[in-house]
């Protein structure tokens, strides 16, 4: 984000999770601190009235926008919504925060089996948004953020252009 803001690019902010909240486009210090603050707002919780992200202005989302999501990829809703910038022309990048750690084998054979099976549904999603040219960056504990967007940077700078 930093890097972005020093090269003078207007840079904002949507948070779907049950409710949709979007910060307008700008560049500047004060947006660093208006990103934090709707960064440290965000929560997820249930709802069953979802709102699709088609319901964001285009002011908010403007067309060819670089979209950075922070994901655990786990809720289908999501999934199926940056998909869907991807297909509409979005420059999509997915930092998937990984549920992993906090996921056990369990003891039997049948739950070593489902842990198994999670995993390799987790990989195949992966590999499709890797098709359409969609990076996916492994986010954990020990990581520092900006080792996960460094991951992104190299992969930008020597990605092929997919066509959606």
């Amino acid at each position: 984000m930093e890097h972005y803001l020093g090269e003078k690019d207007r840079v904002g902010f949507v948070a779907f999770g049950g409710v949709t909240n979007w910060l307008t486009a700008s560049s500047g210090i004060v947006q660093v601190y208006r990103i934090l603050d709707s960064l440290l707002d965000a929560e997820i919780f249930m709802s069953y009235a979802w709102k699709d992200i088609d319901l964001i202005p285009v002011r908010a989302l403007p067309p060819h926008a670089l979209v950075i999501a922070l994901s655990p990829l786990l809720d289908e809703r999501a999934v199926r919504s940056l998909l869907d910038l991807r297909a509409r022309g979005y420059d999509l990048t997915v930092i998937e925060v990984s549920p992993v750690p906090f996921a056990s084998p369990g003891r039997s054979e049948l739950d070593r089996l489902a842990y198994r099976l999670w995993l390799l549904r987790r990989e195949a999603l992966r590999s499709r948004y890797l098709r359409l040219g969609v990076p996916v960056v492994e986010w954990r504990d020990d990581v520092s953020l900006q080792v996960a967007l460094e991951e992104v940077r190299r992969f930008k700078r020597h990605a092929r252009v997919a066509r959606v």
